[in-house]
């Protein structure tokens, strides 16, 4: 199979393998760039939306857990009262205490808007109460008398009773309650036992917002994975313990993706710290793709499209590059007959040309001269080639990315051209100054050319912000200071970031030093990486040689100014590298400022 492949390119055209080259190279990139972009699209959409619903979850349950701990404490402060105990404990109530103790009740109820029912029993069988609906549940005796045991075992603490289906009247509503023995302060002694019966819409309010954004659908489960809320009202008051989405919901936090009737969700769940509750999130994989399903469809599209561009583009560069070399191949041929007559149009002045023209010559040459004065005619010209090379020096290499960069301007493009000033600039600026020391005034103008062609470089927009003292501008310091560090920053710092890139230079001065700090907000190093840097500053050596322009730095300062001055780093993971250029006040400079 392989050798069939390679016979068949070998029998290709240099057109078609041109044409071939030409659309792979197009094509690959374009198709694997899509799909990676897609895939990560779709995880980032799906990863941002779990971390969202989170968010949002965590939030609800704070309303939730607000709202059980507000009638916890109404349970265990208010209730307290002393004529409110003295009533309560005493088993022969007179018309007054009765009232009292019912209008008391009745204040608990109105505290909470959710809350649908209050009941308070002593240890005699009395029951007070208040509804929000003026009607009492027929089960809340028997409840009341099932619930003694747990409350008195709860030693004075608030239980949460999982929802269940309360009958009032002729209607089925869903309630959870909270529920409290209450004590007398002094002897530590049972009186009786408060319930709140709180509307389970408490929690469907609070989630249908989420509800309505994610599509999807929100069930909270107590402690005991009993199903307190489901907002489609299927599972509520189920325990679903041994359910194996309960079971995949491990620790406080988290999402996975899971199949419910041969349908797709994520599923986020989060956990409150008070109540112990869980809310689980089911969000339909459908609802987060819409928008990637769009942008896959005009990525296929675009790649399609891309693709006809590449052939099409690529058949007329390659018919148009080869169209000399099928020339030449005529040519050839007539020659090959003994024509010796034949002459190439010279139009085009790349490597064609030149091989055209070379050709041409060859064919006179053959007329005109035997073997011998040919090879020495090819002996001078290599020759003179060697010359030009030798004669290439700093002042060609400007001049030449001069005439590159007014070239660029006539043909209006200036993303060239400034490039090549730049460029320019830079080599005038490193190699054509005889002096080793400039100003802090160039040295910045030299780091805003260099940071510009490096925004050129890899597509960025890093951003420079200098607050320099102005006094500082003429400070003399050692010929490309900054460039190493806003290197070393562009090419670790903001390795892996794309946008928000920005490089802060500033200065101060005190009696002993000035000072020049270079800040990025990349993504910082860890202590490790940290010693590294330290070590290379100190000339110990290192397999790891990327930190070797700031090394530099340090020693040339050393070596300038002595070993008080040089470099200091600090780095925080995630919050950026600082680089802090320690310099003498110089006499002079200090008179002459």
């Amino acid at each position: 199979m392989r050798s069939e492949i390679w016979h068949w390119i070998v029998r290709l055209s240099l057109t078609q393998k041109l044409i071939t080259v030409f659309v792979i190279l197009i094509t690959v990139p374009i198709v694997t760039i899509s799909m990676i972009s897609y895939s990560s699209y779709s995880k980032s959409i799906e990863k941002n939306t779990a971390l969202y619903v989170n968010q949002i979850s965590q939030k609800i349950l704070e309303r939730v857990d607000q709202y059980v701990s507000d009638i916890k404490r109404v349970t265990g402060s208010q209730i307290y009262m002393q004529d409110i105990q003295e009533s309560l404990a005493n088993r022969n109530k007179t018309v007054e205490e009765n009232n009292r103790l019912q209008n008391f009740v009745k204040g608990l109820n109105s505290l909470k808007n959710d809350t649908e029912s209050v009941y308070i029993f002593d240890n005699y069988g009395n029951m007070y109460d208040s509804t929000k609906n003026d009607t009492i549940r027929a089960d809340i005796r028997q409840q009341a008398v099932d619930l003694r045991q747990q409350v008195r075992n709860a030693q004075g603490s608030s239980i949460v009773i999982s929802t269940q289906k309360i009958t009032v009247g002729h209607t089925d509503k869903y309630y959870f309650s909270i529920a409290r023995e209450l004590k007398n302060t002094n002897s530590l002694e049972g009186i009786g036992m408060i319930i709140f019966d709180s509307r389970i819409q408490v929690i469907g309010d609070a989630v249908r917002e989420l509800d309505e954004v994610t599509k999807g659908r929100t069930m909270v489960l107590d402690d005991q994975n009993t199903v307190i809320y489901d907002s489609e009202q299927k599972w509520i008051s189920t325990n679903v313990a041994s359910n194996e989405l309960v079971q995949k919901a491990v620790g406080a936090q988290g999402s996975f993706k899971v199949t419910i009737e041969g349908k797709s969700y994520l599923t986020s769940y989060t956990t409150s710290a008070v109540t112990g509750w869980k809310q689980i999130v089911f969000i339909p994989v459908d609802h987060l793709t819409e928008e990637t399903r769009v942008t896959r469809d005009f990525t296929m599209i675009l790649v399609l499209l891309s693709i006809t561009v590449a052939l099409v583009t690529s058949a007329i560069i390659a018919i148009a590059l080869t169209r000399p070399l099928r020339t030449l191949m005529r040519t050839m041929k007539q020659v090959n007959k003994e024509n010796l007559d034949v002459q190439i149009p010279v139009k085009y002045s790349d490597e064609f040309g030149i091989l055209a023209k070379h050709f041409n010559n060859m064919i006179r040459r053959i007329n005109e001269l035997v073997e011998e004065v040919y090879q020495t005619q090819n002996r001078k010209r290599e020759a003179e080639l060697r010359s030009l090379q030798h004669q290439i020096n700093p002042h060609f290499i400007y001049n030449t990315l001069e005439v590159i960069r007014m070239t660029a301007e006539v043909k209006r493009d200036y993303e060239i051209s400034e490039m090549t000033y730049n460029l320019g600039e830079l080599l005038r600026y490193g190699i054509l100054r005889g002096t080793d020391q400039v100003t802090i005034h160039k040295e910045l103008d030299h780091l805003e050319k260099y940071l510009a062609l490096q925004n050129f470089r890899f597509s960025k927009d890093i951003q420079l912000e200098l607050n320099i003292s102005e006094a500082h501008l003429s400070y003399p310091v050692i010929k490309l200071l900054f460039q190493p560090i806003v290197e070393n920053a562009i090419l670790h710092g903001f390795e892996m970031k794309e946008e928000n890139c920005l490089i802060t230079i500033s200065s101060h001065m005190d009696k002993q030093a000035i000072y020049f700090t270079v800040r990025d907000n990349g993504c910082g190093m860890d202590d490790s990486q940290l010693k590294i840097i330290r070590n290379a500053m100190q000339g110990l050596r290192q397999e790891n040689r990327n930190n070797i322009g700031i090394a530099n730095v340090n020693e040339r300062i050393i070596l300038q100014y002595g070993a008080s001055y040089g470099l200091q780093v600090s780095s925080e993971i995630e919050v950026g590298t600082t680089v802090t250029i320690v310099l003498p006040v110089l006499e002079a400079w200090k008179e002459s400022a």
